[in-house]
């Protein structure tokens, strides 16, 4: 609407705006592409790919691209959205929930084409700052998107997610503007591309999980733990490890 408004916006150029980025990507899809013809690859994608983006648009986001199986998205642009931290760290906990009925539907297709069934798993990256928004590209060929150093974060903490087992890692901008999540800090790490070391943080849930009492125990808990590896308290470090906890729920 803003572009057949004013013809004039659709050219080269960007502006720096604060955002919050995401890419959620599946585990193993090369292996699960590798079993299928193109045609069942391409339905498979196409399952999986719509509730992920009606979740995206739905907590008002915009989607940048599809990379194959990956969805890369932003918020707080091109509509302003001060929430926009929030918003994305709902779409990230809906897009998981989403995945288990979806899964059970995929199950029950296969059996009923008599071919196994390997269940969705992904993992999703989160950051929060300052990037370059606007219409990239070239001269013959443009699309709106956003760069910087913050989106590359962004992207290296959607692999963190596998190298640490979790589903969802956000980074510490992002963390700050959901205070009042169920979060958990994971470690204090440099990853490709950057000099300084990021703290990264999992994504458990929302308010109602964050003031239930076997989380705020569960908060404590981990906390002793991560000084206790910090300090190469290895003693203390398994104690806190193997102690068992009321379940997360």
């Amino acid at each position: 609407e803003r572009l057949a408004a004013d013809p004039k916006l659709l050219k080269l150029g960007g502006e720096s705006r604060d955002a919050t980025v995401l890419f959620c990507d599946v585990r193993g899809f090369t292996g699960i592409s590798e079993r299928l013809d193109a045609q069942g690859l391409t339905r498979l994608l196409n399952r999986f790919l719509t509730p992920m983006t009606e979740i995206i648009q739905a907590e008002r986001g915009t989607i940048d691209k599809y990379i194959g199986d990956c969805i890369m998205a932003f918020w707080n642009a091109p509509l302003d959205d001060p929430a926009h931290a929030t918003h994305a760290c709902r779409a990230a906990l809906a897009m998981r929930e989403r995945l288990g009925p979806l899964n059970v539907a995929l199950e029950l297709e296969a059996k009923a084409e008599g071919h196994p069934h390997n269940p969705l798993r992904i993992g999703i990256g989160i950051n929060s700052g300052e990037v370059v928004v606007g219409n990239m590209g070239s001269a013959q060929r443009l699309s709106y998107s956003v760069l910087g150093d913050n989106v590359n974060l962004a992207s290296r903490l959607e692999g963190q997610s596998k190298t640490y087992g979790v589903g969802t890692v956000i980074g510490d901008n992002t963390r700050r503007r959901v205070a009042d999540f169920a979060c958990l800090e994971l470690d204090l790490i440099r990853v490709e591309g950057k000099a300084e070391a990021v703290r990264i943080h999992v994504l458990l849930g929302m308010r109602d999980l964050a003031e239930t009492a076997a989380f705020r125990e569960l908060a404590v808990r981990h906390g002793e733990m991560l000084n206790a590896y910090r300090a190469r308290e290895w003693g203390a470090l398994r104690t806190k490890l193997l102690a068992p906890s009321a379940p997360i729920r």
